[in-house]
């Protein structure tokens, strides 16, 4: 049974079964709208008949979870599958030269907080160069190991041998570590990259890893994340 309440300008149409329908006799749903639809204001999803749904958050995005399931808000990030950057930073300087124990790289650390569960992808390219009076001998040359550490963790490892003449820091050398992680939605994970001689070629001095100079040049390592959403 229905019944069908004509007001000026649109037809209201009430099933026995408390089904609405809006320009439309036949209501599929709960609230059928044969038409366009505005809303001026928030629009709620999810709740019960003591709790509003939720209007979720600015830039959020409305994700269905199929029949029967209220749809969530969720961020972008959060999306199956989506990519998304987690940080990119840059070396501000250098670590100690010749060390034989690990010190930080400046600037190439950084406090990570998940938006979602998923993978994080990581890449790091590392400058390494003999520093300046870099030894005696007509060849110097240091092995230079790099570490990226995670949660104060050694997990990935690169290694670098800069080579060249005395005095020779105009000789650089890259290192590219990639790795990944999986992370935990608003879970927390701490960056650091460092970087030390394991070994010294006659009078070589060592080398440093970090931001690169020479003269007026100058070029930066640096680290990027990629997050892949589960």
């Amino acid at each position: 049974m229905k019944k069908n309440l004509i007001f000026v300008g649109f037809l209201l149409s009430l099933t026995l079964y408390g089904q609405v329908g809006i320009k439309t006799d036949t209501p599929q749903k709960s609230l059928h709208v044969n038409g366009s639809l505005q809303i001026t204001n928030e629009f709620n999803v999810g709740g019960d008949a003591r709790t509003a749904g939720s209007a979720g958050s600015a830039g959020q995005v409305l994700m269905s979870h199929g029949a029967g399931a209220a749809p969530t808000w969720n961020s972008l990030q959060g999306l199956s599958g989506q990519t998304s950057l987690g940080f990119n930073v840059f070396s501000s300087g250098k670590s100690v030269n010749g060390s034989s124990a690990f010190n930080s790289i400046p600037g190439l650390n950084y406090n990570y907080t998940a938006p979602a569960d998923g993978v994080l992808l990581i890449q790091a390219n590392i400058y390494t160069a003999l520093g300046e009076a870099s030894g005696s001998g007509s060849l110097v040359f240091s092995n230079t190991q790099i570490v990226i550490k995670v949660n104060g963790i050694e997990t990935f490892y690169g290694m670098s041998t800069p080579i060249g003449h005395p005095s020779a820091g105009m000789n650089p050398e890259t290192t590219v570590i990639i790795g990944k992680i999986n992370v935990t939605k608003g879970a927390a994970y701490a960056f650091d990259i460092v970087a030390k001689d394991v070994y010294k070629f006659g009078g070589t001095t060592g080398a440093y890893a970090g931001t690169f100079t020479w003269n007026t040049y100058s070029s930066q390592s640096s680290i990027v994340a990629t997050l892949i959403a589960n």
